[in-house]
């Protein structure tokens, strides 16, 4: 076989291969053949990449809001969504990603479920403030639990679609671990509304179930965009990197292969030959993953902005080159990756791509 066509194939790698899926959960509920696992690096906005460079990738990543997908309560799937992914699908690549998006991106009428939405909720990268559902409310993740179901009859026959994002508990990003709870006010804002640590881990456990009992039926793989647990104690904000790795486990624990676990955070620079990851305070969680890694379960990771790893002196190189000497099935490159002076060129993409898809055959 052709290289190009290995890199093709490898790309697309069947989850069923070796009986995957035997943890109890996967195995009572897996209807049909497992659609494959993502692997290689893949494109979070496509229509930025040069058409020349498009074969340098194996798939790509469509963000789509929920109060795009449904915005009225109890519709299907709207027609743009729908639009959407056939122009996905329009672009080539042998498989695709959904970054479904709630919080802040959820529709009006999600967003006043339970008693109300938390308005004025501030982003403190920007000094921006937002409307944020309470995510941890039981009306609001039963509404999205509906929308799984109408996601999973759009999906149906598209059978290049073989991931989805978890992402009913975030606020302002596809990260339900980090809900901007250094903001004072922020944290004001969720305590009067009921806010508890328990309540939000049971949410986010509550939604990756969901996504198993709905998904995972159809072959298709769940994410969850990992960081150091964000929560509230005595009124001050408070990091659990512990509570993370127990988040973790549970989705290994519960969905077994078809839990994906990811970052969307990543930054290396290069020590002599060796990439060298610059977010210290994400130390435990990237060895958790990398052990896991080579244990055999699936791990991805998405870069930060290039803005920000050529502030430590990185490169999405570099990068790319830690995801994938750590054991991770794919990396989401940054917008501008084209242009980074430590280039990702057509030999080192080969040779990236080729290295994924070796992690990826080892998760199955």
């Amino acid at each position: 076989m052709r290289r190009r066509g290995l890199l093709m194939f490898a790309a697309g790698l069947p989850l069923a291969a070796a009986g995957l899926g035997a943890t109890p959960a996967t195995a009572a509920t897996a209807m049909g053949p497992p659609r494959g696992r993502v692997a290689g690096l893949l494109a979070r906005e496509d229509h930025l990449v040069r058409p020349g460079n498009q074969t340098r990738l194996r798939g790509l990543v469509l963000r789509l809001p929920w109060s795009v997908a449904q915005p009225t309560p109890g519709a299907g799937f709207s027609d743009e969504a729908k639009a959407l992914l056939d122009r996905a699908e329009d672009v080539g690549y042998p498989f695709l990603k959904l970054r479904l998006v709630a919080g802040a991106e959820s529709p009006p009428w999600a967003l006043e479920l339970g008693d109300g939405p938390l308005t004025g909720w501030k982003d403190p990268e920007d000094d921006s403030e937002h409307t944020v559902p309470q995510w941890w409310h039981d009306d609001f993740l039963t509404a999205y639990e509906e929308l799984l179901v109408e996601l999973a009859c759009a999906l149906k026959g598209r059978s290049r679609w073989a991931e989805v994002t978890v992402s009913a508990t975030c606020t302002l990003y596809a990260e339900p671990c980090v809900k901007q709870l250094g903001v004072a006010a922020n944290r004001g804002k969720a305590l009067a509304a009921g806010y508890t640590d328990a309540a939000d881990q049971a949410a986010l456990r509550r939604s990756m179930a969901a996504h198993d009992r709905v998904l995972t039926p159809l072959g298709i793989t769940s994410s969850v965009a990992y960081n150091p647990w964000q929560t509230i104690d005595d009124g001050a904000v408070k990091v659990c990197p512990a509570t993370t790795i127990a988040l973790m486990e549970h989705q290994r624990n519960t969905m077994g292969a078809y839990g994906v676990w990811a970052n969307n955070s990543l930054s290396a620079r290069w020590a002599g030959d060796e990439p060298v990851q610059t977010r210290p305070e994400y130390e435990a969680m990237y060895q958790h993953m990398a052990a896991a890694a080579g244990d055999g379960h699936p791990v991805q990771l998405q870069t930060a902005t290039l803005a920000k790893i050529q502030a430590a002196q990185g490169s999405a190189y570099a990068t790319a080159s830690w995801a994938a000497r750590h054991g991770a099935v794919s990396v989401e490159l940054p917008r501008g990756w084209e242009q980074d002076d430590d280039l990702i060129d057509r030999d080192r993409a080969d040779e990236l791509n080729l290295r994924f898809a070796d992690n990826a055959a080892a998760t199955l």
